[in-house]
């Protein structure tokens, strides 16, 4: 037996620190490890991915409650993933742990669709229960229970064995409200005396989260709070079972985030999984491999739209997709033999109505069908000829990304097309009764699965190799929505050179904007003990909204950092004082600095400046103080930027310009409301006049343009009271538009960066 304590207690934060449990690693977990390594399993796990594995596990597992903690309050944790990165593996991983440490029920909120339930039951089945061969006591899988089937857990949870408990449930209210019964019952309760529960909510983004958040978030305390029915099933099952840990899986956390602080599913600590050897996700489709080349744009008159661009043919875009998906199995499966690899798919999202889905499914199948008919032909028949033509003008892009030495002629390649054709199947994958989800994937080599919503969160196109998306909105869409369609991430090395995404162009914009916001809070997650240290905070662009409305609180708050931004450091003379002081001990250490002149004749018009670390303006900011909530924001934000910038090596910021203006001039004198503590005329300067041959900029026109820059300002104050300061100093901040971003916020609070005591009546 191994016995580890994940977390060195001494360095958690009072709030971290009593929520960890010493974590042991015994039989079961090795066991499931070994299972998993390469090459015992295909697809499976290195040495260095096991060991990445226990440490992540663990880790999740010492944020629950124990199993004994019965008494304990009932706790939230947030595990974080790539899309398609190993979620799954990673909450089988945390059930045979669970099995080590003494817990005897797991139960998993397995999706919203069956067969997204059946997918779950699946592998939790495949990967625990198979592999024990001799010994299959140890795992008791009940999918989707009915409390008829109260006897059965019961005498699974009584027996000698003393073997784990798991139910995989659909995430719909009926069927939570059918556990719920069961697990309240008397009976039950006995025999679970004194024991927890883990919850695993997979994609727990998505229908677990209160629909009503804003509405209510609207009323005072004393009003009724509305709750949606998944939600309130939700928060009923974890009342029956005291001291459960819910545990929250998702790849778009922006939800879990961002919902209020004092809603029961809030997440009050996480763990940042890491994805296996030969992932590819994002930042390779779109930034890093073969320079996005593997991702195509759809031309815009052939993107459908059920509104703005209803198509009455096949476009070609999707004739060249199914070219390339062909090359793509020819290529893989046939010529190149990759092993593990007898068969390719392809996934076509057109819309989220069915009858267009339809559509798109009849056009490919008609023109497969045609393609079948034309190479059935005799050599030299128009059809076969013209045909081929097609094929051979994509080939060369189809293969460019191969080594020379293992890239094919086309003539090697053309007798494989036909056999690649001939050993299809196409699946309408929708929630029609029609539609079809349950795919034998090994009885075709080309796969092409066409539908919507039924191909979005949780299930797994195996083996996917050509997307081909036009589907996009008109106006600002859901980060998490849009990056939940990515299907197309996943454990594709092996033929990553013959995979392609065929996308609109919005849509690209989209996806490469949403890659610099999930790694930046993946930074800011890895650095961070709990979520308050995270701040809650988001990264976005203006064209993408974090999540569905209707569950984040109005307290969600959103500060642009684009252009420039003026701010007011004024809110009391104590956070004046304390500037001044800063500022004086600053400038007199970097006095030697400066070298940059801004110069335009008069000495107010004069401004002198450097460049400073990203390191140095990160310190600048963090003891420039502010007493109000929307520069407190602004600065929170703009540190935290830079730090992602910094860390991740973006070219665009390589220093910050810091300008101190008017520097040789008195205070600048501004009108002010010593009520409010606020500037009342314009803390800006203006541009001259076009009689004046300065051609004086404007303070705003003072910037660098390739970077962020800090305006340090010094104020005067006519007539102000004896017990108010002649002068300050505050700051302007302005970010170039290729720096420009959003950040979305929960502010519950409104907290700002000083000391309660600073205010003054």
């Amino acid at each position: 037996m191994e016995t580890i304590i994940i977390n060195n207690q001494s360095s958690q934060s009072a709030a971290v620190r009593h929520k960890l449990q010493t974590v042991e690693m015994k039989e079961n977990f090795n066991q499931f490890v070994e299972s998993q390594k390469i090459p015992n399993k295909k697809h499976g796990i290195t040495a260095a991915g096991a060991v990445v594995l226990r440490e992540e596990t663990c880790d999740i597992l010492s944020h629950c409650n124990p199993h004994n903690a019965y008494d304990c309050q009932e706790t939230t944790h947030l595990v974080v993933g790539y899309v398609q990165s190993g979620k799954t593996m990673s909450f089988t991983a945390l059930t045979a742990l669970a099995l080590d440490n003494g817990y005897r029920m797991i139960i998993y909120l397995a999706g919203t669709k069956n067969n997204l339930l059946d997918q779950t039951s699946k592998r939790l089945k495949k990967d625990l229960i198979d592999v024990q061969q001799a010994n299959n006591n140890r795992y008791k899988i009940h999918p989707n229970p009915q409390v008829t089937e109260e006897e059965e857990i019961i005498g699974h949870i009584e027996s000698s064995y003393k073997p784990i408990i798991l139910i995989p449930v659909l995430k719909q209210y009926q069927h939570i409200d059918n556990l719920t019964e069961l697990v309240s019952k008397s009976d039950f309760k006995e025999v679970m005396d004194g024991e927890t529960v883990l919850i695993i909510d997979d994609e727990a983004d998505q229908a677990s989260l209160n629909s009503y958040g804003r509405k209510n978030s609207k009323k005072n305390d004393d009003e009724e709070k509305q709750v949606s029915s998944t939600y309130d099933s939700i928060l009923r099952l974890r009342a029956a079972l005291p001291g459960n840990t819910y545990i929250q899986y998702t790849a778009t956390p922006q939800a879990n985030i961002l919902i209020s602080m004092q809603d029961l599913l809030s997440p009050k600590s996480h763990t940042l999984l890491t994805p296996g050897e030969g992932y590819v996700g994002g930042k390779a489709f779109f930034r890093e491999m073969f320079d996005g080349g593997l991702v195509l744009e759809i031309p815009k008159e052939q993107v459908f739209h059920k509104k703005y661009n209803l198509l009455q043919q096949m476009p070609q875009s999707l004739r060249d997709a199914l070219i390339y998906h062909i090359l793509a199995v020819a290529m893989v499966v046939e010529y190149l033999q990759v092993e593990d690899v007898n068969y390719l798919s392809m996934m076509v999202h057109p819309d989220n109505t069915k009858k267009w889905n339809k559509k798109f499914k009849t056009w490919i199948d008609n023109e497969l069908k045609s393609w079948r008919k034309a190479l059935s032909k005799p050599e030299g028949h128009e059809d076969k000829v013209l045909l081929y033509e097609n094929f051979e003008r994509i080939f060369p892009k189809a293969v460019e990304y191969y080594d020379e030495s293992e890239r094919p002629s086309f003539e090697e390649i053309k007798p494989l097309i036909k056999d690649v054709i001939n050993d299809r199947k196409t699946y309408l994958v929708n929630t029609d009764k029609d539609a079809q989800t349950e795919i034998d994937w090994d009885n075709c080599k080309m796969h092409i699965l066409v539908g919507a919503e039924m191909l979005n969160r949780g299930f797994t196109v195996e083996k996917l190799a050509t997307t081909y998306m036009p589907r996009y909105t008109t106006s600002a869409t859901n980060a998490d929505t849009i990056q939940q369609r990515c299907r197309f991430f996943g454990y594709k090395m092996d033929y990553i050179k013959s995979c392609r995404v065929f996308l609109p162009e919005i849509s690209i914009t989209n996806y490469c904007d949403y890659i610099d916001h999930e790694e930046e809070l993946r930074t800011t997650l890895r650095s961070c003990d709990s979520l308050a240290e995270a701040e809650r905070k988001i990264l976005l662009s203006e064209r993408l909204r974090p999540t569905r409305q209707n569950v984040l609180p109005i307290s969600v708050v959103y500060t642009k950092l684009r252009g420039m931004s003026e701010t007011q450091a004024f809110t009391s003379n104590k956070l004046i004082e304390a500037n001044t002081q800063f500022i004086e001990s600053f400038l007199e250490q970097h006095k030697n600095d400066f070298n940059i002149d801004y110069r335009y004749n008069t000495e107010d018009r004069t401004h002198r400046g450097f460049k400073m670390s990203v390191e140095d303006a990160i310190d600048f900011l963090n003891s420039f103080r502010f007493g109000n909530f929307k520069d407190a924001a602004r600065k929170a934000s703009t540190i935290r930027y830079l730090r992602y910038l910094a860390a991740s090596g973006n070219i665009n910021l390589q220093y910050v310009y810091f300008i101190q203006m008017a520097f040789n001039a008195p205070a600048r004198k501004r009108g002010f409301d010593f009520g409010t503590r606020k500037i009342t005329t314009n803390l800006f300067a203006g541009q001259s006049s076009a009689t004046d041959s300065t051609n004086y900029p404007g303070d705003k026109g003072i910037v660098g343009d390739d970077s962020i820059t800090i305006q340090l300002h010094h104020l005067g104050f006519e007539n102000h009271p004896l017990e108010f300061p002649a002068h300050a100093y505050t700051l302007a901040i302005n970010y170039p538009e290729s720096l420009a971003v959003n950040y979305c916020s929960n502010e519950e609070h409104n907290q700002t960066d000083d000391d309660d005591d600073d205010s003054e009546d």
